[in-house]
């Protein structure tokens, strides 16, 4: 289930200080050129994880931000406001929850990348969660492989600080990618979600709690 809520950017939403710039950039690029407050609406999403909140803009229908139930305080630090009820013009937005709320239980579903703001990360970022992106459910790739597909051999921790600021888990499934010895490395939703998220898609792990696969992708 999911509970509709609908909000305006309060000039900065504080997740780090590089997302912070982003954000900051676009807002006045939003202020300057339209010479009006951009609005959201954010989406909660329940699941046996917690409460995942998806943020959108109402303009452009483009999802801007997902936070994770271990980043809650993050996106009430943003200091939405609740204001109007879901209109039938949201019907988009709908059906993406429901697909999120679906992909939480373990449910193969896939999701147009047409749907997220791209303006709100940086061209290597980009590139790395549209390659991640690719890597099939039920499988895992390395931080460092990963980094070779784009043409970045031994660029494994720039590929890890991508995705530690992906701002759209879940539909970019950036807890597919894992350490080298296939220990989990990190991940913004804590690393019980992680293995539990891959766990529902088929993946394996053996005693010392890392993934047991012969191959990565």
């Amino acid at each position: 289930m999911f509970i509709c809520y609908s909000c305006q950017e309060r000039k900065g939403i504080h997740i780090d200080n590089h997302e912070y710039r982003v954000y900051h950039k676009m807002h006045e690029q939003w202020d300057n050129s339209m010479h009006v407050r951009q609005e959201f609406n954010h989406y909660s999403v329940k699941s046996r994880f917690g409460e995942v909140i998806i943020v959108w803009l109402c303009i452009d229908k483009k999802i801007v931000r997902i936070f994770l139930p271990e980043q809650l305080n993050l996106f009430k630090s943003a200091e939405f406001n609740s204001s109007r009820v879901l209109r039938v013009g949201d019907d988009l937005m709908r059906s993406i929850c429901v697909k999120v709320g679906r992909l939480l239980q373990g449910k193969p579903v896939r999701f147009c990348l047409d749907i997220l703001d791209w303006s709100f990360t940086y061209p290597f970022q980009e590139r790395v969660l549209r390659i991640e992106n690719k890597i099939p459910r039920g499988m895992v790739s390395t931080y460092g492989r990963l980094a070779s597909k784009l043409g970045h051999t031994g660029a494994a921790r720039a590929v890890g600080t991508a995705l530690a600021r992906n701002p759209f888990p879940l539909v970019i499934p950036c807890h597919r990618a894992v350490r080298s010895d296939g220990s989990l490395g990190g991940y913004a939703g804590g690393l019980e979600m992680k293995r539990e998220l891959l766990k529902l898609e088929g993946v394996r792990f053996d005693r010392r709690g890392r993934v047991a696969v012969k191959g990565f992708w």
